[in-house]
């Protein structure tokens, strides 16, 4: 190909390689030969560097493209499954795509290299997640939640789960633009959870030993979400402020009222262990907890 390469002649190219490539969902060992690789990567390049470049229209199409596939291709595996089915499909086509996008995004590592970064857009493998989540999560938003809200509960309450294929899919949507949603998700799960606990520890704890507890979940859930969202300390101390603390704290504040506990006892009480809270959870390490990532 010499001279102008006008965008419609090159994306065909491309996008055959990117079909191509489609075929590792369905568990084939189809892929491009090296020299169409060669032929593919050079077709990108030069749309990339040409005076009348395309590389909007490249990323666009990149996106595009994955989102048709996970169409046509993914969602009818998770058609009529439910619940460990569904999540064990999830993560085999999560897997398969992961391989997929790998092979793909090699075509247009120029790409990923100058125009995204000098744009500071989603890279192609954020952009990856996001073409198959978003889809997903469209069709099957509740059926995924309800499955990695359930592992975490089942985690959270000493129960084995498969971790792997749990922090695989997780971090996997933290990549994508469905990151809140999941998030918020877990947040008002985990507020649910403590609101359950806060009512069954008050009577079962002193007062003292129910601040332990807070104490101890704050945390636990600091570590936990962190881990679990890909997400800093800092951060994740602040949502579970909002979702650990704020629950367990509602419950005690109204059992003291209704107890009538003096209230400079209460406040000291409270203030003491608040301090030694603080203190613990800035010193939180969460040691390996920067992610797998699932396209590297």
């Amino acid at each position: 190909m010499n001279g102008h390469l006008n965008f419609e002649e090159g994306w065909k190219v491309l996008e055959q390689g990117i079909v191509k490539c489609s075929k590792i969902l369905e568990c084939t060992s189809t892929r491009p030969t090296v020299a169409e690789y060669m032929n593919y990567y050079d077709c990108s390049y030069r749309m990339a560097v040409q005076k009348q470049d395309y590389c909007r229209e490249m990323y666009n199409g990149f996106k595009t493209t994955l989102s048709d596939c996970v169409r046509a291709m993914v969602l009818p595996h998770l058609m009529h499954k439910k619940n460990d089915s569904f999540f064990r499909e999830l993560v085999k086509m999560w897997s398969n795509y992961a391989i997929m996008v790998r092979c793909v995004t090699g075509f247009f590592s120029y790409l990923d290299r100058c125009y995204v970064e000098q744009y500071k857009l989603p890279s192609l493998s954020d952009a990856a997640a996001t073409s198959f989540f978003g889809p997903v999560f469209s069709y099957f938003g509740d059926e995924v939640r309800t499955a990695l809200l359930t592992m975490i509960r089942q985690e959270r309450d000493g129960n084995n789960m498969d971790l792997k294929c749990f922090l695989d899919v997780m971090h996997g949507i933290c990549r994508s633009e469905v990151k809140t949603l999941m998030q918020n998700a877990v947040l008002q799960d985990t507020y649910d959870y403590y609101s359950i606990r806060s009512s069954e520890w008050i009577v079962h704890y002193s007062l003292p030993d129910y601040l332990a507890k807070v104490q101890e979940s704050m945390e636990k859930e600091t570590n936990r979400l962190a881990y679990y969202l890909n997400i800093s300390s800092d951060e994740s101390f602040d949502l579970c402020l909002q979702a650990v603390n704020a629950p367990l704290m509602e419950t005690y504040d109204s059992y003291a009222s209704e107890k009538q506990i003096g209230g400079q006892l209460l406040l000291q009480t409270y203030k003491t262990v608040e301090e030694e809270l603080l203190d613990r959870c800035s010193s939180l390490t969460l040691g390996g907890c920067s992610g797998s990532n699932s396209f590297d």
